[in-house]
């Protein structure tokens, strides 16, 4: 089926358009879907957005110059939930990403785009960003793997901005983590290819972290019980964390929205969904005082975070707490789905910390994922762990 008939039932693109760089390289004949938050320079950039509707960049994005030197190619841009400032990915001028198991329900967001593309091998790697969990939350309803490196090893420059301080790029593929390991590697600056050393131990200590009695949980932990025999596996917890991070998150990330978005808010209110509308007027409210206290507690949340590799190697979560919920229930309250979809990942953003989405179980047909994060810095070691666990489950890498 052609990309352009696949993307007419599952809105996976907002534009597509091919771009093709140099002939050889690093990424030769891989082929790309960019989310459209994500500058291109000659292709339209909107951001899900009726106000950057027609909106063409001059410039690219460093992610984007980098993947066409080393030989990869673009198909187009990625639907994203407007401005990336929604976990559901309904608000967006392309319609609702549709999400490939079930073209009902959402594709989860704000990267669903590039989720339902690789799913749908409409590309080969899907490049998106995370600032509390817009690539692993997709990954997660749509069975696929999501990655969020370590925050800023890879710029960012060029990016439409929600968080200056927390946005992540982030990369997305459908089961091949060797494919990831790569696009990583080139993506790296060269100054920052030391995360990418692995020094994982033979029997690596688990930490279960926020697993509860929902139904999410009860699957994921049914089948992490099939793969106990190869780790050591403890209950961990992260109290300050998990009482204030999602508060400290909000602040920061929607504090700096609201300034970024200030005059656009002023002078093109009414362009904006209702939604994402709500969110920004929501982050001017924000003193100078209460955001300057939310960075200052977040070095305590690293702090804490940082001490509990004392006892593991890495720490295992739900990726979200819910299967995709269906469209008609979502379109009309983003917002309390938002909140829903989030409330897992989100924690691991406000530490900076490297964490990945792996399609690990279902429910009644639907996937959800399994989320692994590690120590800060210490990528290599979560993805060879991620590898090694996907090789357990039988997916094959040649």
């Amino acid at each position: 089926m052609k990309l352009e008939e696949l993307n007419s039932k599952y809105n996976a693109f907002i534009t597509i358009q091919r771009i093709e760089g140099n002939r050889k390289g690093k990424l030769e004949g891989i082929t790309f879907g960019i989310k459209d938050v994500i500058l291109t320079k000659g292709m339209r950039t909107t951001a899900g957005s009726r106000i950057l509707e027609n909106y063409i960049p001059q410039r690219n994005a460093y992610v984007v110059d980098i993947i066409l030197r080393e030989g990869g190619i673009i198909l187009g841009k990625t639907n994203t939930h407007e401005f990336a400032l929604g976990a559901t990915n309904t608000s967006s001028i392309g319609g609702p990403a549709r999400n490939p198991v079930d073209i009902e329900r959402i594709s989860g967001g704000s990267s669903g785009g590039s989720a339902v593309a690789v799913k749908l091998d409409m590309v080969d790697v899907g490049i998106g960003t995370d600032t509390g969990g817009s690539v692993r939350i997709p990954a997660s309803l749509c069975g696929v793997i999501g990655f969020k490196p370590t925050t800023r090893l890879i710029p960012t420059d060029g990016v439409i901005p929600f968080s200056w301080t927390l946005d992540t790029i982030g990369i997305l593929v459908k089961d091949n983590i060797k494919l990831l390991r790569k696009v990583f590697d080139v993506l790296l600056p060269n100054d920052k290819k030391s995360v990418e050393i692995s020094k994982l131990r033979s029997r690596p200590k688990l930490g279960l972290f926020l697993f509860d009695d929902s139904e999410v949980s009860k699957a994921l932990l049914r089948d992490i019980d099939k793969i106990s025999s190869y780790f050591d596996i403890i209950e961990i917890d992260l109290p300050l964390l998990r009482k204030y991070g999602a508060k400290t998150r909000r602040t920061i990330s929607l504090a700096e929205a609201s300034s970024y978005h200030r005059d656009w808010i002023n002078e093109h209110g009414d362009k904006y969904f209702r939604d994402t509308y709500t969110l920004l007027t929501d982050g001017m409210r924000i003193s100078a005082i209460d955001y300057i206290d939310a960075l200052r507690y977040r070095r305590i949340l690293i702090e804490e975070y940082i001490r509990m590799f004392r006892n593991v190697d890495f720490i295992v979560s739900p990726s979200t707490k819910t299967i995709a919920p269906k469209i008609s229930d979502v379109i009309n309250n983003p917002l309390q789905f938002r909140e829903l979809l989030i409330s897992n990942t989100e924690l691991f953003n406000v530490v900076g910390a490297p964490s990945i989405s792996l399609p690990f179980s279902t429910i009644n047909g639907l996937p959800v994922g399994l989320m692994i994060s590690g120590e800060l810095y210490k990528d290599g070691d979560l993805l060879e762990l991620s590898e090694y666990i996907l090789s357990i489950l039988g997916f094959n890498f040649n």
